[in-house]
């Protein structure tokens, strides 16, 4: 069967899909961590989602239906060139900042989708790593990121004072 969704690079206009997108994403943080994580409508400004498409290093895809153009899906990703670092070996390493699927919509592949995406983007743009971060709490999107291959490469940990 032929997938109605198709991944395409975002522009200007996909701005309210995506922020909304963003919306849905921010809230499922807000409600595990509220000590952390302030409530915000919307997530994402219109500036900055302008300035995000303007850096020439940072890369925005969309996944929406190809019959009506919904947006259903979001991922950005940025490279960043480690290079002559006194700790690190030089690498480039593609960081997804944001990958969201709409609620309504998980468990269709979208998300599988946006991943080759990056997985393409990070090898077009001959990185060594592509990383990103998940928070514990999110037991759906870690499982989801180790079926697409990924790995935990270090924990970050906190004492409540």
């Amino acid at each position: 069967m032929k997938s109605n969704i198709r991944i395409r690079i975002a522009q200007r206009d996909d701005y309210p899909d995506i922020s909304a997108l963003l919306d849905q994403l921010h809230e499922l943080h807000v409600q595990a961590r509220p000590d952390i994580y302030k409530s915000l409508h919307p997530r994402l400004g219109e500036k900055e989602y302008a300035d995000w498409l303007a850096i020439d290093d940072r890369y925005l895809y969309v996944a929406d239906h190809i019959e009506n153009g919904k947006i259903v899906g979001f991922s950005s990703a940025q490279l960043s060139i480690i290079q002559d670092h006194s700790l690190f070996v030089d690498r480039r390493m593609l960081y997804i900042h944001e990958l969201v699927v709409d609620a309504s919509h998980q468990g269709h592949g979208t998300g599988k989708r946006l991943m080759q995406a990056m997985l393409d983007l990070g090898r077009e743009l001959q990185a060594d790593h592509m990383e990103l971060t998940v928070s514990t709490f999110n037991s759906h999107a870690q499982a989801f990121y180790e079926q697409m291959g990924l790995r935990v490469r270090s924990s970050r940990m906190e004492f409540p004072l």
